[in-house]
C-alpha cells in the first residue's frame, strides 16, 4: 500500500473514531485556541501521562536489527504519544532514498499504536550531499535542500502526527508568508503542557565552512545552505517565542521543546574551532529569553550525540542556572532504548526524566 494511501486509510479511522466517541489519546490533544473557545474543558484533560521520548536510530546493521524490539517496547508501554528527536540512520548508512531511507522510515512509525511526532535529523537531509562518503546518484537525493522538502512531503503532509492514533498537531507552515514553507516545526497542547518542535540540526545547523568537518563542497554551494540555514534560523526562533507566548495565554504549566542538535551549551565539548557550532548560540540565547520570562518549567529534548542525560546547562546571563529549565538528551546510536517522560502536574516540578532499557537490546 502507498503512503498515500496508507495516512488517508489512518486519517479516516481517526475521524470516525471521533465521530462514533471511541476513546483514544489523540482525542483529548488540544488544537490553539480551542481552551479559551471550550472555557474549563481543560480541566478535563490528563494531569498525569508518559511520552516517550527517542530519536538517532536505527544505526548500522545491529539498529536495524535491534530497532523493532524498541517499537514493541513503547507499544507495551502505557504513553500517551512519542516524540522522535531526528535522525532516522547513521550517516554512514547508505544514501538518502525512499528505497534506503524515508519508506522503511515511514514503515517503522506505522507499526506504533499511538501517535508519533517526528522532527528532521541532520544525517535524513544536511549531510545527504555526500558528508560520509560518495552521495547518492539518485535524482536529487544529494541535494540537502531538496531531501529536506521531501521529507516535509512525506512525515509532515497532513496536520497530524504519523502512529496509528493521530494528534493535531499547529504547524507553522500555516501562518503562511514566510514561514509557509516551514511544514515541520510544529506545536500541541497535551494536559498541562505545549509541545513545540523545531528543525534544528546537528552538524551546525547546516551552517558550513570549507574544509570544516569533512567539508568540501564550493564556495557557492556551501553560500546556498547558509542561505537557508539564516533563514530556517529566523523562523525556528520566531516559532519558539510565538509557542512560549501560547504557553503563556493557556496558562500552560510546563513547555517541552525539541530538535535534534546538540547545543554544546557552554562548549562542553570542549570544541576548539567555534566553527563547528557557531550557528548555536543563538539558539542558546533565545531558550534564555523565553525560559526566564516563562513561569512555569521547561524541558529541552534533543539527540545527536547519543548519551542518555539530565541536567540543567543553561546559564542566566549572570552566570547563574536557569532553575526552570531542564535538559534531556536521548538515546541513540549503539544504544537503541528509549526515556520516559512523566508529566505530573501536581508534581511542583512537573517533568521527570527516566531511562527505559529495552531488555532485548541490552548486548
Amino acid at each position: 500500500m502507498s503512503f498515500n494511501s496508507s495516512m488517508n486509510r489512518w486519517l479516516w479511522v481517526f475521524m470516525a473514531g471521533a465521530a462514533l466517541g471511541v476513546g483514544t489519546h489523540a482525542a483529548t490533544a488540544q488544537a490553539d485556541g480551542v481552551e479559551s473557545a471550550r472555557g474549563h474543558e481543560h480541566e478535563r484533560e490528563p494531569q498525569k501521562y508518559t511520552v516517550a521520548l527517542w530519536g538517532d536510530m536505527p544505526y548500522n546493521a545491529l539498529g536495524k536489527q535491534q530497532y523493532p524490539n524498541l517499537l514493541l517496547d513503547v507499544n507495551d508501554a502505557d504513553v500517551a504519544f512519542s516524540i522522535f528527536d531526528g535522525d532516522l540512520k547513521a550517516g554512514g548508512d547508505g544514501p538518502c532514498t525512499d528505497e534506503n531511507l524515508y519508506t522503511p522510515a515511514l514503515d517503522y512509525f506505522s507499526q506504533l499504536k499511538r501517535p508519533l511526532v517526528w522532527v528532521p535529523g541532520d544525517n535524513d537531509w544536511t549531510d545527504c550531499w555526500g558528508r560520509y562518503g560518495a552521495a547518492s546518484t539518485a535524482a536529487g537525493a544529494d541535494d540537502p535542500i531538496e531531501r529536506l522538502n521531501h521529507e516535509r512531503a512525506l512525515f509532515a503532509a497532513t496536520d497530524f502526527s504519523l502512529g496509528q492514533t493521530k494528534l493535531r498537531l499547529t504547524r507553522q507552515s500555516s501562518q503562511g508568508g514566510a514561514y509557509a514553507q516551514y511544514r515541520e516545526n510544529v506545536r500541541w497542547k497535551y494536559g498541562p503542557v505545549v509541545y513545540i518542535g523545531l528543525n534544528v540540526q546537528g552538524s551546525n545547523d547546516n551552517y558550513p565552512y570549507a574544509g570544516v568537518d569533512g567539508e568540501t563542497r564550493t564556495q557557492a554551494q556551501i553560500d546556498v545552505q547558509r542561505a537557508e540555514e539564516v533563514a530556517r534560523k529566523a523562523a525556528d526562533i520566531q516559532w519558539l517565542n510565538d509557542g512560549f507566548n501560547y504557553a503563556k495565554k493557556v496558562r500552560a504549566a510546563g513547555v517541552m521543546v525539541v530538535f535534534q542538535a546538540d547545543l554544546n551549551f557552554n562548549n562542553e565539548q570542549h570544541l576548539v574551532d567555534t566553527r563547528s557550532w557557531d550557528a548555536f548560540p543563538a539558539y542558546v540565547d533565545a531558550l534564555r529569553s523565553v525560559s526566564v520570562a516563562f513561569p512555569g518549567q521547561v524541558a529541552l529534548v534533543h539527540g545527536d550525540s547519543h548519551y542518555f542525560k539530565v541536567d540543567m546547562p543553561l546559564s542566566t546571563a549572570q552566570g547563574g542556572v536557569v532553575t526552570n529549565f531542564t535538559r534531556v538528551e536521548t538515546f541513540g546510536a549503539r544504544n537503541n532504548h528509549w526515556v520516559a517522560a512523566t508529566i505530573d502536574a501536581n508534581d511542583p516540578k512537573l517533568f521527570s526524566f527516566e531511562p527505559r532499557i529495552v531488555a532485548a537490546n541490552r548486548d
